[in-house]
Formats: C-alpha cells, sequence, structure tokens
C-alpha cells in the first residue's frame, strides 16, 4: 500500500470516527460514491475499512435522525450488512421512516436476510406485512418483495406465489419474476405462463423478461426452425424447459450427437450462451465435462460443406477456444460461404487463431484481406470492419499493406474504419500523405464514424473549428493553413498560417482562425497560453471589425448561419474582456445587435465579479446602455443592474 493510500484511509477512518455526525454522515456518503463507481471495473479504495464503516453506521442508526444521517447509514449496509444487522433495520423498518429512508432501509434488509443461515424472523414478519399492507404505496409494497428476492426458502416461495394472485398488476409481475428465475420455473411454469397471458401488452420491461423466461430459450440463429424428427423436437423442449439437470443433459447430448445440423446448431448455441444451458442448470459447472465434445463436433461441422450449422459451430470456438490448427479450417470456411453471418463469425474466430499462433499463417492474413474488399459482403453486415479490426489489433504495423489497399481500392465506409485503424496504429507518421489525400476525396464529411470517431479529424487534428465546422475552404492558400493550424503542434509554421488566415479578406477563414485562438482545444492545447501572443493584436482588430457589423452570410456556417461570425468574435471577446476593458465598452455601446449588447453585458458582469478594481471606461459604457432609450428596455435594466455590482454606483445619475 502506497503512502498516499494509507493517508487517504487514516483521513476516511478519522472521518468514520468523528464525534460529528455530519462528518460521519459524509464519511459514508462517500463510501457509497466510490462503491457506486465500481460499476465502471475500479475498486472501491475504502473497502480496507469496510469493518468501520458498518460499524459507524450502526452507530449512526442508533442515534436520533440528524438530516439524512439514517438514510446514508442505510445505503452503507445495504452494501454491508451482516445477520446481526437484521433486528437495527427492523426498529427502523417499524419507526414510520420517511420514503427515501423506508427504500433503502428495504435495501438493507434485503442483504442482512440473505446473509443469516435462518432469516431473522421479525424482520421477515415486517416485510411480508407490508408487502401485504394495502395501505401502502404500491412503489413501497414492491420495495419490500424485492428485499426477498435473494432468499431461496420454501415458506418465501409459498408467500410469493400467494402474492402472485394479487389484484395489483405490479405486485403481479413482481412476484412473476421471483418464480421466473430458472429452477422455480420448473415447478410455476404453468402458474407464471397464465399471469403474463393476462397481462396488457404495456405491462412493462420486467413483464417482457417474463415472457421470455415462459417462452424458454430457444436458440441464438435458429430461432425460426426446428429439427424434423420428433425425437428431436422432444429433446429440444426438454432442453428449453428441463424437469431436472439429469433430463437437460441427456436432451443437449441427444441435440449435439445427432445428424440434423438444426439440432446440432440449436445444441451448440446453448452452450455457448448465457441464456442456454447454463443458465437452467442447478449445477451449471456439470456443463463444462462437455467443452471438449462441443468443439470436437463444432469443428466437425466446419468440416462440412456448407453445412447450416456453421456460424453455430464458429460461435461457440469463438476466440476462447480458436487454436493455431484452426487456420486452414477457417480459409475453408471463408473460401466457400456466401453467408454474411459465417464471414462476420470466422473472421472473428480468426483473431483467436492469430493471438495463439507463434508464426501467423500468412494464407489466413490473406483470405482476412480479401474479405475487406469482397464488394459483396458488404459494409452493412459488419464482416469488413471486423477483419479490419483483428488485423489491426493483432498485427499492428505489419497490417499496413492490406489497410492501405483498403484505403485505396476499398468502398468509401471501408476506407473510413482502414484509416481509423490506421491511426490507431501510429499510421500518420508512416503513411500521412496517403490518408490525407482520401480523406480530401470524402470532402467535408466522412463516409462513417468508426467507434464514433471522426476519421477527419483523426487524420488532419481537431478542431476543425468551433462554428465552421464542415466548411471547406476554397483557396489552396487558405486550405493548407487550415490543415496546418489542425496539426498537434504549434511553431512559426503555425503562426504563420494563422497569421494567413487572419489578414485574408475570406471571412469563413477569418472565423475559422478565430475558433482556433480562443477555442481551448486549439491554439492553447497546442502551445500553452502564450500561443495566444503573437497574433493578439489582429485578433482584437477582428472583434472590433466583426462586432460592429451586419452578419455574416446565410449560408457560411452550416450550423450557425449568419450569425457564425458574431459568435465567433463573441467567444474571443470572452477570452480578452478583463484585460481589454476600452474595447468591451466600444462593443457595448456600439453592438451590431441587441444579441452581440446582451453578450458583451455578460462579458462586463463576468469582468466585474473578478476584478478588484471597477474600470471607469465600462461604467460610463453601461450608464449611456442604462439613459439611451433607443435601447430596448430589457437590456437597460440589464445594464442598470450591472452597474449596481460596480463599486463606482455615482457615475450614473437619474438612471432609469
Amino acid at each position: 500500500m502506497s503512502d498516499d493510500e494509507k493517508s487517504r484511509l487514516g483521513e476516511f477512518s478519522a472521518r468514520l470516527e468523528s464525534d460529528d455526525m455530519d462528518v460521519v454522515r459524509e464519511a459514508l456518503d462517500d463510501y457509497q460514491q466510490a462503491q457506486a463507481d465500481t460499476r465502471w471495473g475500479v475498486d472501491n479504495p475504502y473497502w480496507p475499512l469496510d469493518n468501520e464503516v458498518r460499524f459507524a453506521a450502526r452507530d449512526l442508526l442508533g442515534r436520533p435522525p440528524s438530516g439524512n444521517s439514517h438514510e446514508s447509514a442505510l445505503v452503507a449496509l445495504w452494501h454491508l450488512a451482516e445477520e446481526g444487522d437484521a433486528d437495527l433495520i427492523a426498529d427502523v423498518l417499524e419507526g414510520a421512516p420517511d420514503a427515501g429512508a423506508r427504500q433503502t432501509a428495504l435495501l438493507a434488509a434485503g442483504t442482512a436476510l440473505a446473509e443469516g443461515e435462518e432469516p431473522n424472523r421479525r424482520l421477515l414478519a415486517l416485510i411480508t406485512a407490508m408487502v401485504l399492507d394495502e395501505s401502502l404505496d404500491v412503489e413501497d409494497r414492491k420495495d419490500a418483495l424485492y428485499a426477498l428476492d435473494d432468499l431461496d426458502l420454501p415458506e418465501v416461495e409459498d408467500f410469493i406465489v400467494r402474492v402472485s394472485e394479487s389484484p395489483e398488476l405490479e405486485l403481479q409481475v413482481y412476484a412473476a419474476r421471483y418464480l421466473a428465475a430458472p429452477l422455480r420455473l420448473r415447478v410455476h411454469r404453468d402458474r407464471v405462463g397464465r399471469l403474463a397471458k393476462s397481462w396488457p401488452e404495456d405491462a412493462g420491461g420486467v413483464a417482457k423478461l417474463i415472457h421470455e423466461a415462459v417462452e424458454g430459450f430457444h436458440s441464438t440463429y435458429w430461432k425460426d426452425t426446428a429439427p424434423d424428427d420428433p425425437a428431436l423436437r422432444e429433446a429440444h423442449d426438454e432442453l428449453r424447459f428441463p424437469p431436472g439437470d439429469e433430463g437437460c443433459l441427456r436432451a443437449f447430448a441427444t441435440l449435439l450427437r445427432s445428424e440434423d445440423p438444426t439440432a446440432v446448431g440449436i445444441a451448440l448455441d446453448h452452450y455457448e450462451s448465457w441464456r442456454g444451458l447454463r443458465h437452467v442448470l442447478e449445477d451449471e459447472e456439470r456443463a463444462d465435462a462437455y467443452l471438449p465434445e462441443v468443439l470436437a463436433r463444432a469443428r466437425e461441422v466446419l468440416r462440412r460443406p456448407m453445412s447450416p450449422a456453421e456460424v453455430s459451430a464458429l460461435n461457440v470456438i469463438g476466440t476462447q477456444h480458436a487454436e493455431p490448427g484452426d487456420a486452414g479450417l477457417l480459409r475453408d470456411v471463408l473460401t466457400r460461404t456466401d453467408s454474411d453471418a459465417v464471414r462476420a463469425k470466422a473472421a472473428w474466430t480468426a483473431g483467436g487463431v492469430l493471438d495463439k499462433a507463434e508464426v501467423r499463417d500468412e494464407k489466413l492474413v490473406a483470405a482476412l484481406g480479401d474479405l475487406i474488399l469482397d464488394a459483396s459482403t458488404g459494409m452493412a453486415t459488419g464482416t469488413s470492419e471486423t477483419a479490419i479490426r483483428v488485423l489491426a489489433d493483432r498485427l499492428g504495423t505489419d497490417a499496413d499493406g492490406i489497410l492501405l489497399r483498403a484505403l485505396r481500392e476499398g468502398e468509401p465506409k471501408v476506407q473510413a474504419y482502414a484509416a481509423y485503424y490506421l491511426v490507431q496504429t501510429g499510421a500518420l507518421d508512416r503513411h500521412r500523405a496517403v490518408l490525407e489525400e482520401v480523406a480530401e476525396s470524402w470532402g467535408v464529411r466522412p463516409p462513417q464514424r468508426p467507434w464514433g470517431q471522426d476519421p477527419i479529424d483523426l487524420i488532419f487534428g481537431s478542431p476543425h473549428s468551433v462554428h465552421w465546422k464542415g466548411h471547406r475552404l476554397a483557396a489552396p492558400k487558405l486550405y493548407r493553413a487550415h490543415k496546418r493550424l489542425r496539426a498537434p503542434t504549434a511553431d512559426a509554421s503555425y503562426h504563420q498560417a494563422m497569421r494567413t488566415m487572419l489578414e485574408s479578406d475570406d471571412r469563413a477563414a477569418v472565423g475559422i482562425a478565430l475558433d482556433h485562438w480562443w477555442c481551448p482545444d486549439g491554439a492553447v492545447q497546442r502551445g500553452g497560453e502564450e500561443a495566444r501572443a503573437p497574433e493578439r493584436a489582429l485578433v482584437l482588430e477582428h472583434i472590433r471589425q466583426t462586432l460592429l457589423r451586419p452578419p455574416s452570410p446565410a449560408d457560411f456556417s452550416r450550423a450557425y448561419g449568419p450569425e457564425a461570425m458574431h459568435l465567433t468574435a463573441l467567444s474571443a471577446l470572452d477570452v480578452v474582456a478583463s484585460e481589454e476593458p476600452s474595447l468591451l465598452a466600444e462593443i457595448v455601446l456600439a453592438a451590431g445587435s441587441d444579441h452581440i449588447r446582451g453578450r458583451a453585458l455578460d462579458a462586463v458582469e463576468a469582468v466585474f465579479k473578478d476584478a478588484q478594481e471597477t474600470d471607469l471606461r465600462l461604467v460610463e459604457a453601461l450608464g449611456s446602455v442604462a439613459r439611451d432609450e433607443n435601447v430596448p428596455l430589457d437590456d437597460r435594466v440589464r445594464a442598470r443592474d450591472v452597474l449596481a455590482e460596480s463599486a463606482v454606483t455615482n457615475a450614473v445619475e437619474d438612471t432609469p
């Protein structure tokens, strides 16, 4: 454990032991937030102090509530409650807590009940009484029912059967959810099915899941198909709705070992899917004994010409069970199949072969390359993208040749994916000219955005701009200057490009340059705050000229239309406002529109809040606006309100 971790835990421990209830409550809230963050795959940094957290939560519950102290304690016990906490939680429930504390108390109750070998009878009785209490809101009764979820006891099951006959639809659904668990469904399938059929179509997402459970898992790739042989159909039914583990495994083996491709495909799907074989077994580890036979059967399927079960076989092998010896098998499949689903699964499985082979099979690599450029596969199926991803991830720079070919010869969407993965492997340093040539051929919009990324931005750099996104400068000199601004560094050539655009007669070029100047992702990201200094005087003049003239032509900006130039200049004004009070005062007095005046007043207000002294030029400008009867009343009142925040309020007399 590092010194920083020890220090953090020491500080947290001290807060848990504080005599101030609010300090303890805030510490428990921090524990809960850290616990919530574990959904992103990180550990709770406070877990070594779980026992101290329990003690602090119990201590808070033993005191009269202060603010949300009881709720914070109950949330901690939701994660950490032990069997012995059941009576403490029962005390809270008996004390008629408010709605928030009651809900968290029920969550904590569920944890405490599940921790005991035998549930706490007092707490269990309280919860069942709440479920049946018709004076409570249905949501509260559902929360109480949910607290019983992890209890696998005959008496609880009998109680929930009783609740399933409630006239309240939501209670029926939640009770049926408990009874629809795979092992319970063996006993209650008829009851749950009857209930599900009686519900309206808009009964909600939980009801939909229950319908699926009642129907049973058919397969992944064979949903509209059934084996021809009645005995195989019977085995399929038994696999979907097993009366016990022995019958389930017997039915699975019957399907797997048959000569019917549909039956074999269904068996392979059931082995691979999380909703399949393991999901319905009481002892799911019994499925592991069938893995060698499953893989052997899958490879046997792939050796047969055009077997309909190929996609299921490839799915069950996948990258996890692929072996170097499967390379030839996959090449054969890719050569003979006309199924997009099979191609995509074969390409993905090939990734597992390439991962595990000490010497990669170049023929398999070539087959994947051909797959990328096969127009019959189409990007819509994901096959080309899968092949590109597999080659780029496994081969790195060794995939350059294939990806460059895809970049030159592929359809535009294939080009976009090839460009994305080339950039990911550092190809901008190796093949910039080719990548830029293809990106330029796309125009202002990419044909595809792999993983939500714009490959044009990845190649040329970002931002393009803020208010001029998608605008392509026609003049070659300005286009080259814009490309230079998007590159990741700021040196002499960067500033020359900035000046070229700012000094041009092209208002869009000026707007793009201003966006790069003010936006934190532009000049500052490339060279720090000092990267703004060389062109500052030019920028100030453009702010002045722009905000005192009419809007730009309507078609200048795709997203912002005629306001683009004004919005660009106003954004730049926000950056310099505190250091250029004279310019800001000028804009307040002579703004080209009411909108510009309003934004300038925003800037003045921000300056006043941060400044230790008030600039008299701004005070005079505000006073003039406040007295000017030609200015809309809202702006006059706003100017007076902003002026009231100034330390120099006597500069204006008789303002309205």
